[in-house]
């Protein structure tokens, strides 16, 4: 993996700029930092205002693992695609299995909240219901180990079985059928337009985009992990302001030299 604030790392990121790609960010642990509560998160107001640039500029989508609704009040402009439940929900061409997504979620509730659920008596143990996908979120309890050993056992008797994707401390349920990050990309490269794409992401569930290895995808990872299959990496989540920051700057030289370039063959044939 190469440094992306490297001088090579941030040549590569130019030369991926010039041909106006879709830029695709995670949110969690990407654009906002990690809190100990989920509804503390927040994306700074700088990185919001660069998104905004760069929404102006070329084609920025958000991939997350947050339902859409929850994900869209901490953005602070409106990206072309908004992708929720790490893929579940707001896929283009995907709109149809969207009502069977959550249909699936509400069987699986009523199989989860029964009154002799074990996972119901471990505090700090919580079920999220994000309407196209459940997750069960550990952070702060204890045994952790003990505790997702017992929550994949328990998912893996629901039915229909789900798709486990494993996070920080969250296990999701994805329901049969619906699609990943890693499905979900190359389908915004199609609608998008975009002939190539910069996708940034820190977690379990953005390593199936980085293993994707695209000629078409140039991939970011927050924290370097020797077994990821990002080609760039940020030391931690702290330098993604000054990341998008200098995605912004480099956007903004390539929109002022096809603005010169434009008024110089503006004058040539005048």
């Amino acid at each position: 993996m190469r440094y992306a604030l490297s001088p090579a790392g941030l040549e590569r990121l130019h030369e991926w700029l010039s041909h106006r790609p879709l830029l695709a960010f995670d949110i969690d642990g990407t654009l906002a930092p990690i809190v100990s509560r989920p509804w503390d998160a927040r994306v700074p107001g700088a990185v919001q205002s660069d998104l905004a640039i760069l929404s102006e500029w070329t084609v920025v989508a958000v991939v997350t693992g947050r339902a859409v609704a929850d994900a869209k009040p901490m953005l602070g402009f409106t990206p072309r695609y908004l992708i929720g439940n790490n893929g579940a929900e707001g896929v283009p061409g995907y709109e149809a299995q969207a009502l069977e997504f959550a249909r699936i979620c509400r069987s699986w509730i009523e199989q989860l909240c029964g009154p002799d659920e074990p996972w119901r008596s471990i505090p700090h143990l919580t079920l999220e219901d994000k309407t196209s996908t459940l997750a069960f979120h550990y952070r702060h309890a204890k045994h952790k180990d003990a505790v997702e050993r017992l929550v994949e056992e328990r998912a893996q008797c629901l039915v229909p079985q789900p798709t486990l994707l494993e996070g920080k401390f969250v296990l999701n349920l994805m329901p049969p059928g619906a699609p990943q990050k890693g499905e979900a990309m190359p389908v915004l490269l199609r609608y998008s337009a975009c002939d190539r794409a910069i996708y940034v992401g820190d977690d379990v569930s953005d390593e199936a985009v980085f293993r994707l290895r695209s000629p078409a995808l140039l991939t970011v990872r927050i924290e370097r992990v020797r077994s990821s299959a990002a080609e760039l990496y940020l030391k931690n989540q702290a330098e993604v302001p000054r990341f998008v920051g200098e995605l912004a700057r480099i956007a903004r030289a390539e929109r002022e030299e096809l603005s010169l370039q434009a008024t110089e063959r503006r004058a040539r044939r005048a």
